[in-house]
């Protein structure tokens, strides 16, 4: 096996400065047209703008939200050089990755989300007995919360917003999206969009640092959705629990894959250096560590390192590239101390391990001989790198990829679809799959979701509403006689009560006595009312 050997790539003295947020294009160190951030002080301002707003928006039936979720998703759609050029500028990757990772599923998107609309906001009918509540009817129907705040991160600045911007307009709100300061002018391009199909006001856009995202949560928000850092999320749930508010955040990940000696090979080296690659590995649903079995672990490092070692990274020069740079220096250097660290530890460099071209770039990554002493296993990297752990066979696959902080996606890659599946629960985690990984994130109609320092926030289908509206329960009483139980208090009602708990316990003789008792009560109700005498 062929190994490589690691380089700490210095910065020059004259390198590009890329310490200013989203100041810079990653992969060529261009400047980039500067964002206006609004000061703190000024948000609550835009929420209140988007509360005005919403009640109107609201009272629209659902059919002409979703028509014009629709048209806004064709927007997108139409409008896909312009999108995909700022998204190649804030993140340095190929304008065609960026079509293909967040542009084209858009109007499918939409539809999608539509159908999870119209399962999620029906209104549900009560069953009531009409012995025991005669005349009544329940109804449980969803209300829009008011106003929600979508805070979204660098890694896919469409993409991230996508996921809670339809559920969030298809259930009636209005939304005030704040994108990430490394990657601001995705998400003004998306208000943008979206303010020329919704009424005024009920898309609003807000940009700036950590400061201004905290002043949304308390800038009278109802809701807030939040994808980022594990810290700032727990921060993020703290802030919105005193004000009262939900709040749906997906945090970190660090994705493990099992594969096993039956796999299909070719196929899993493929899907396994995809979706560990993918976004240069700046994807919360990233395989970061692959623990395969001892049969085929040579084998198989030396194809992935034969794979992931021939990827081309984005310089910014002409022809299509297989993944981005590193979107900000913070990442890279945490990307650079976890390979350094492995290295230290005793793992073998597979391919890559160093800068590369004049920007952020990083060449994807293969280290061999991984254990959970290694950072490159046990926290977060958010980079193009992956760790190979060689195990003896399924069982302590499984024990040692559930020995992890975190819990989002989970892999399995077997020919026995079976086995696979029954392995894939075992994982403690919220998306489980078998010979394939992350799928799921961009199906609108299937929870997205994790466990532990993931966090506890649902993306997605039905099952993500409770985030995006309350549920009112309305009951209509048709009924023109009072209940029974009703005041006064006398020795009829003891009879109510006793007979009630008897024919709850089945006795069918209770039933019988319990119209007669009800008749009895109803007569002394009105006679309270009237002033006469009840009539025994």
């Amino acid at each position: 096996m062929t190994t490589a050997t690691a380089s700490h790539t210095p910065a020059p003295k004259d390198a590009t400065d890329f310490s200013a947020p989203g100041a810079r294009n990653p992969a060529t160190g261009a400047a980039l047209d500067p964002i206006v951030d609004l000061r703190p002080d000024q948000v609550r301002d835009v929420v209140a703008k988007a509360r005005a707003a919403q009640p109107a928006w609201a009272a629209l039936p659902l059919s002409t939200r979703q028509d014009k979720a629709m048209l806004f998703a064709r927007r997108i759609l139409e409008r896909r050089k312009e999108i995909t050029t700022i998204m190649a500028a804030e993140t340095g990757r190929d304008p065609t990755e960026c079509l293909v990772s967040e542009v084209i599923v858009a109007l499918s998107f939409a539809k999608a989300a539509g159908r999870a609309a119209r399962d999620a906001l029906k209104p549900e009918r009560i069953k009531l007995s009409p012995l025991e509540y005669p005349g009544k009817k329940i109804v449980v129907e969803a209300v829009a919360r008011g106003v929600v705040g979508i805070i979204a991160p660098w890694n896919y600045p469409l993409g991230n917003f996508m996921k809670s911007i339809f559920p969030a307009l298809l259930s009636g709100n209005a939304v005030v999206l704040k994108p990430s300061e490394h990657t601001p002018r995705a998400g003004v391009w998306l208000a943008r969009v979206a303010q020329e199909v919704f009424p005024p006001d009920v898309v609003q856009v807000i940009t700036g640092g950590g400061g201004v995202g905290a002043a949304l949560i308390d800038g009278g928000i109802d809701a807030v959705v939040f994808t980022g850092s594990v810290k700032t999320g727990k921060l993020v749930c703290v802030e919105a629990a005193q004000r009262l508010i939900p709040a749906s955040v997906e945090l970190g990940g660090k994705d493990a894959a099992i594969v096993l000696a039956d796999c299909d090979f070719e196929r899993t080296v493929a899907g396994i250096a995809h979706w560990s690659i993918h976004n240069a590995g700046q994807n919360c649903a990233a395989i970061e560590r692959v623990y395969v079995e001892e049969a085929i672990a040579s084998r198989f490092v030396e194809a992935l390192g034969r794979v992931v070692g021939g990827l081309r990274v984005a310089t910014g020069n002409a022809g299509h590239s297989d993944l981005g740079p590193m979107q900000n220096l913070l990442q890279l250097k945490v990307v650079e101390d976890h390979v350094a660290d492995a290295l230290q530890k005793g793992a073998t460099l597979v391919c890559g391990g160093k800068r590369t071209g004049n920007g952020l770039g990083y060449l994807p990554t293969v280290l061999d001989g991984c254990n959970e002493t290694m950072h490159a296993v046990t926290q977060e990297t958010f980079g193009p790198i992956v760790a190979v752990v060689r195990v003896k066979d399924a069982e302590e696959a499984v024990r040692r990829a559930n020995d992890s902080r975190y819990g989002l996606n989970g892999s399995v890659w077997t020919r026995d679809l079976q086995r696979g599946a029954q392995l894939a629960r075992r994982l403690e985690v919220g998306v489980a799959l078998v010979n394939n990984h992350a799928l799921t994130g961009v199906m609108p109609e299937t929870p997205w979701t994790g466990t532990r320092d993931t966090g506890t926030g649902v993306a997605n289908s039905k099952h993500a509403y409770h985030t995006f509206v309350r549920r009112r329960t309305l009951l209509v009483d048709a009924s023109s006689k009072p209940d029974p139980f009703w005041m006064p208090a006398n020795e009829d009602l003891d009879h109510f009560a006793e007979a009630v708990v008897a024919m709850s316990l089945g006795s069918l003789g209770a039933t019988m006595s319990l119209l007669g008792l009800v008749n009895k009560r109803v007569k002394a109700i009105r006679a309270m009312v009237s002033g006469h005498k009840a009539v025994k």
